[in-house]
């Protein structure tokens, strides 16, 4: 080898072991920016699908409750809770809840303590909060993403709508909407519609099935109009006899059904009958 190539390979030998090192004031290397996520992109939830749509519930404690499924959503939807009469059933009134509010909600029925006659009680108001509780954990465990849990519609006909009073002025956050068939309206006090107004009460229905009951509604309509929470009286009568009736479907049915765009103003969660 001869020396002018010798004097090239060491350069190259000692350019490959060499580093010039990085100045001291260089900028970090750039980072990629990420672009805000499309709401159009979040994945949408499988339509919810039963057969049929009013099933039993598996509640932890309590017996099982009976749900009418939103058949179709693919986003959460809101809860109506509706509570029997007296030795009653929930099967009932949840087939004529569905009716009313078909899919644009769920629908809970607790079913209460089983009396010796095989039909179902509530003991109390407290008795029936801790069930309603329970059956909406049910219900989120059963049915995860598909259930909002915000402001529900509280229902109660008879006994429930007894009882029902004191389980919405206990929590009228959570139960800002109801509707109370035949029963509650002598359960209200100007105090306790102001209490409930004052920790979020905003809509109650009283619908009517027996005459008698309306001039005690209005005046419990009047008190809560009062304290600042929109009321309303109906009354359901039989078309054909003009009778009146102790009962929840039918022309009572027809009136609460009715009243929906009232009885959820301003709160979109509830949609339209035609976009559910």
């Amino acid at each position: 080898m001869d020396a002018r190539r010798a004097a090239l390979l060491f350069l190259l030998v000692a350019g490959c072991g060499r580093h010039a090192p990085a100045p001291i004031d260089d900028p970090p290397p750039p980072v990629a920016s990420v672009a805000p996520r499309d709401a159009s992109e979040e994945p949408t939830l499988a339509p919810l699908r039963g057969e049929p749509p009013i099933v039993p519930l598996a509640v932890e404690g309590f017996p099982d409750a009976v749900i009418s499924i939103p058949l179709g959503a693919t986003s959460p939807r809101p809860v109506v809770v509706a509570t029997h009469g007296m030795w009653d059933f929930p099967e009932g009134l949840c087939d004529d809840q569905r009716w009313i509010f078909h899919d644009r909600a769920w629908v809970i029925c607790p079913r209460g303590r089983p009396m010796p006659d095989k039909t179902f009680f509530y003991d109390s108001a407290e008795a029936l909060s801790r069930e309603i509780a329970a059956d909406v954990r049910a219900l989120v465990t059963r049915y995860p993403g598909y259930v909002d849990e915000g402001g529900m519609l509280y229902t109660g006909f008879s006994l429930g709508a007894i009882l029902g009073v004191g389980v919405i002025t206990h929590d009228p956050a959570r139960f800002p909407r109801a509707v109370l068939i035949e029963g509650g309206e002598d359960r209200w006090t100007p105090g306790l519609a102001a209490s409930y107004a004052k920790g979020g009460g905003q809509r109650v229905l009283f619908a009517c099935g027996l005459r008698g009951r309306v001039g005690a509604a209005q005046q419990a309509a009047s008190m809560l109009e009062h304290a600042g929470v929109g009321a309303r009286v109906v009354l359901g009568k039989l078309p054909d006899a003009g009778q009146f009736m102790h009962w929840y479907n039918g022309p009572i049915a027809e009136e609460t059904r009715a009243a929906q765009p009232w009885l959820f103003e301003s709160d979109a969660r509830w949609g339209t009958e035609a976009e559910r």
